[in-house]
């Protein structure tokens, strides 16, 4: 799509990633005061200017090259630094070494991709591939692999690169990372206008493959296969071929399929529960509770308005939760409980409180893909409650833009920010409420194409009083 896309087309990058690009940015400019490189100095947009500064400096035997530029045809890198390293190259008795400084915790796959297509075109300079390649990491600390170890698998990519360079079209392929993608919204039009055999669920690339040689490109075609037969051929177990086929067919009928029913106590109070965490900063700074009554149902926040305020927060939310000793607690998949279990040891909570409020906790993730098969592509919460009728109050609302909002909130003091977060997880609150009415009402519930109306704004909710000292 970057070569040949419509630009048209193309998102723009969402407020969250702006935020990262920042913080990237301002991380470097770290790392670069402490360590003093050498900056390569060039006039804008030329190039080759930058690539001949950068080769002087390496052949002056520069110790630490900061965005160095490095071509070989067509091809161009600018790597954060270059590390000037003992070792046989056509330097005479020196070679450099790329590093990237990257805002992250611990490696990912894609830095070694990146390091090893700067170590590619540095061996055009160098007469060889250099041996190390490094990433200064978000505490300061260094990783370094061996580019030998990754250098397979970085021409199998560059060779899929080149050929799309060239003109060869890959099939379209819809999965949990295209969210983060700017092209996504071009591909999911197309992937629905070609009813493209990826919009399934739970389909992998390696399945997607198999399948598209096989003639099976289309949710029709999967949806006409027979279960037994397609595990068989696809060396899958016949429960995923099973899923695939009746999720092909959910999608192209429109309407759920049930599995069971699934059954509710009846209570005379009901919780349904969302956690907010920033990994930037580590502390999980929002604890929304909507407590569902005879009389009504009121959404109350628990917020740490500084990452030091965890604690408070946490402890406001066990008091709140105990206080309704009988009532179940509803949330959506694993992420809530496993934040219990990290708060309770990282606070010293009594032990013997934790295990009881676990019991009173039910995942409806797990009800819902136990229980129905719904017309979607994702099962997370906001492409479920969606499909169920609900709209969030803010259309850009997310958990990474919940997560830009509180941590803007940190830096400039606009409370403006901090209530879209409260306002966001109050809608999850809700939406999870959602989830569970229409599970309970078995096979006769219907599917909405909209909310009825917009959910309202969480300013005329109760919420938790701050105390003005914790601030």
């Amino acid at each position: 799509m970057e070569l040949h896309g419509d630009p048209r087309t193309k998102r723009g990058p969402s407020a969250f990633l702006k935020k990262l690009l920042a913080d990237g940015v301002h991380h470097e400019e770290t790392v670069y005061a402490d360590l003093k490189p050498v900056r390569v100095t060039y006039a804008p947009g030329d190039l080759a200017g930058g690539a001949r500064e950068t080769l002087r400096l390496m052949r002056a035997g520069t110790p630490l090259i900061a965005q160095g530029v490095l071509m070989y045809g067509d091809r161009v890198g600018i790597p954060d630094l270059l590390e000037l390293r003992p070792g046989a190259s056509a330097l005479d008795g020196a070679t450099y070494e790329p590093v990237e400084i990257k805002t992250a915790r611990a490696v990912k796959p894609v830095y070694r991709l990146q390091l090893a297509f700067y170590a590619h075109l540095l061996a055009d300079t160098l007469g060889s591939w250099p041996e190390l390649a490094h990433v200064i990491l978000v505490d300061g600390r260094r990783d370094t692999f061996t580019l030998a170890s990754v250098r397979e698998h970085y021409e199998t990519v560059l060779g899929g690169v080149v050929r799309v360079k060239e003109g060869e079209e890959p099939p379209v392929h819809i999965s949990s990372t295209c969210g983060e993608c700017p092209w996504e919204p071009a591909c999911l039009t197309h992937a629905e206008e070609t009813r493209d055999v990826s919009l399934t669920y739970g389909l992998q690339r390696r399945v997607a493959r198999y399948l598209r040689g096989e003639g099976i490109e289309t949710l029709g075609a999967l949806a006409a296969q027979d279960p037994v037969a397609l595990a068989a051929q696809a060396g899958i177990p016949p429960g995923q071929a099973g899923a695939l086929v009746l999720q092909a067919q959910v999608l192209e009928d429109g309407q759920p399929r049930w599995r069971r029913t699934v059954t509710f106590a009846d209570t005379p109070a009901e919780i349904f529960f969302d956690i907010e965490g920033d990994p930037e900063h580590d502390v999980l700074y929002l604890f929304g509770v909507l407590l569902r009554t005879p009389t009504g149902e009121q959404y109350t926040a628990f917020v740490a308005e500084n990452p030091c305020d965890e604690r408070r927060a946490f402890e406001e939310l066990l008091t709140f939760l105990e206080a309704y000793p009988a009532a179940p607690i509803y949330h959506y998949h694993d992420y809530e409980r496993s934040a219990l279990r990290k708060l309770a040891t990282r606070h010293g909570v009594d032990p013997a409180r934790t295990p009881q409020l676990l019991e009173r906790m039910r995942d409806l993730n797990h009800d819902l893909v136990s229980t129905a098969v719904l017309p979607v592509y994702s099962y997370s919460l906001k492409a479920v409650a969606k499909r169920l009728g609900y709209r969030w109050s803010h259309p850009e609302a997310s958990a990474a833009q919940s997560i830009f909002w509180y941590s803007t909130w940190l830096k400039t003091g606009e409370r403006a920010l901090l209530d879209l977060a409260v306002e966001y997880n109050a809608d999850d609150c809700r939406a999870t409420r959602l989830l569970k009415d229409w599970l309970a009402q078995g096979p006769d519930a219907q599917l909405l194409p909209e909310a009825s109306e917009p959910a309202a704004k969480w300013s005329q909710r109760a919420r938790s009083p701050i105390p003005a000292g914790d601030l």
